[in-house]
């Protein structure tokens, strides 16, 4: 597997890393098959979500401590990198997605309230209190909230806002660095 630039970037041996809105577990868990020595943290506050993220950790073998949560809600830890796949499709354009992804994705998965951008705003005011000094914050995000969401980062303070494309060259990940004075 083929390690992702950004994230052997920013995240190195010896870090502590909060996978928030951690799913079915997949971002923590890549980011510890590629970067060894990472100390990895996820929250959900999905249970279900909790327990299909820890059967995923354990069936690759990586430790991964998961914690219910409503955001930082339990999260009492301060990290070097918090990574985020939060809720991000407008309400109103759900009943438009394929068949497939209405029927089997859970709607707390899906949707990011009237402008897709309502759990951007809360991590991104909450997750100052989570980061060590220097610290880093990465989103994945939908194709068009770049530059919206490189805004939320800009307007709380954080610093070296990049916006990195996937492979069909379409926005997919922006990151900002955080450093307390």
């Amino acid at each position: 597997m083929k390690k992702k630039e950004h994230i052997v970037k920013t995240v190195k041996p010896g870090m502590k890393v909060l996978d928030m809105c951690t799913g079915s577990g997949c971002i923590i868990i890549s980011i510890l098959h590629n970067v060894e020595g990472v100390k990895g943290y996820a929250v959900d506050i999905s249970k279900q979500a909790v327990n299909v993220a820890k059967e995923n950790a354990k069936l690759n073998e990586v430790p991964v401590l998961f914690e219910r949560s409503d955001l930082f809600e339990m999260v009492t830890e301060k990290f070097d990198v918090i990574v985020s796949n939060p809720p991000y499709i407008p309400t109103d354009v759900i009943p438009q997605l394929m068949p497939e992804v209405q029927v089997f994705e859970p709607i707390e998965a899906l949707d990011g309230k009237e402008d897709g951008l309502y759990f951007y705003r809360k991590i991104v005011e909450q997750s100052k209190d989570y980061l060590n000094s220097g610290g880093s914050l990465m989103f994945e995000i939908g194709y068009d909230q770049g530059k919206d969401v490189s805004e939320l980062l800009k307007n709380e303070g954080y610093e070296e806002i990049e916006i990195k494309k996937d492979l069909a060259g379409l926005d997919r990940v922006v990151m900002g660095r955080y450093n307390k004075e």
